[in-house]
């Protein structure tokens, strides 16, 4: 997910309700973290540790026990080495961790969307998904990087300004390659949440983009993961997020992090385990799925899983090794499996 995020924020409204015939497996624990090829694009040295995590005495047994879908970039699917792709594969195998793909799914034109976030070509998808099928992978989950944000919401330069209909036909030629490589893959969208994110229209903008990703594609989003604006009132927006997309038998996640301004690796790591805490003790709010990420420059540290100020610590910090309990009530699904709001 891209550094410039917040720079775009203002007004943009998150709640998506759409139903799936899997409704996500409940308390599912993701992890993400800056991979070799996107700290080189930033031009940085940290973290350094990233393929140290698929060694096999890596130090990160308990946070692995917990980890359920491991979320890999477009970049690093596309650009790392042949040796790296396949060591990731392999591993996530070994440890029965399945891979996840962080999808920059628009595609950019002559017109819009060069050098803005969220953008890429379908040449691009097609060799990612071409590179993961060579080296013996299966892609199981494709989060896009807020298609809604970077295709319809965001002004100035470059900027493309679509309405919803277009951003669905923009993104679906790269949802029909990664459906034909991986049938079995369940779709989902990563959305910010902050209190200027319930205004007028913009969930409807929303539920118009699932019910036509729905229709153009024949298939359903089966996940939204929050990236909360902490910074900002953001509880009552969650709330009625919370409550529609349980409505609607769709799996919701929050992504847990620390604070673009950290000074510290601790500080980061510390705020994102003190945001885990809000949101899991607090019924209104505690989602299905925990997303520990980090696209930002801390941590520094990906491992071990034993020292404070790490990225892994955070998962066993908070999980302690094991699966998320899952008390809530159960998701809803229409008799045939469908929201009955989108029929």
């Amino acid at each position: 997910m891209s550094n410039c995020l917040h720079a775009v924020l203002g007004a943009f409204a998150i709640a998506l309700a759409v139903s799936s015939p899997y409704a996500a497996s409940a308390g599912q624990v993701w992890l993400s973290g800056v991979d070799p090829v996107v700290r080189d694009d930033r031009h940085v040295d940290a973290p350094a540790d990233y393929m140290d995590l698929f060694k096999p005495d890596a130090p990160w047994r308990k946070a692995a026990a917990a980890t359920q879908i491991f979320k890999v970039s477009t970049q690093f699917l596309h650009r790392s080495t042949d040796e790296d792709l396949k060591t990731v594969i392999d591993d996530l195998r070994r440890r029965h961790i399945v891979l996840a793909l962080e999808a920059e799914i628009l595609t950019a034109t002559v017109k819009c969307g060069n050098g803005l976030p969220g953008y890429t070509t379908t040449a691009v998808i097609q060799k990612l998904a071409d590179r993961v099928l060579k080296a013996g992978g299966k892609i199981e989950y494709i989060a896009f990087d807020e298609p809604m944000v970077w295709g319809r919401v965001t002004r100035g330069a470059h900027a493309c300004g679509y309405s919803t209909a277009e951003v669905v036909s923009n993104i679906a030629p790269n949802v029909r390659i990664l459906k034909t490589a991986f049938p079995g893959a369940k779709f989902g969208d990563i959305e910010p949440v902050s209190d200027k994110t319930m205004a007028a229209g913009r969930l409807d903008d929303l539920m118009d983009f699932a019910k036509l990703f729905q229709q153009q594609t024949g298939e359903r989003l089966s996940f939204l993961q929050a990236d909360l604006i902490w910074q900002t009132p953001w509880r009552p927006q969650l709330v009625e997020w919370r409550k529609r997309l349980q409505a609607a038998g769709m799996s919701y996640g929050v992504i847990i992090d620390g604070d673009p301004g950290d000074k510290t690796d601790i500080d980061w790591t510390q705020h994102a385990i003190e945001r885990y805490r809000v949101v899991a003790n607090d019924s209104s709010v505690r989602p299905n799925d925990f997303v520990f990420q980090s696209w930002q420059p801390r941590p520094t540290k990906l491992l071990p899983e034993s020292e404070a100020g790490t990225l892994t610590s955070v998962v066993t910090e908070t999980m302690g090794g094991q699966r998320p309990n899952q008390a809530d009530e159960p998701l809803y699904q229409g008799r045939d499996g469908q929201d009955p709001s989108l029929r």
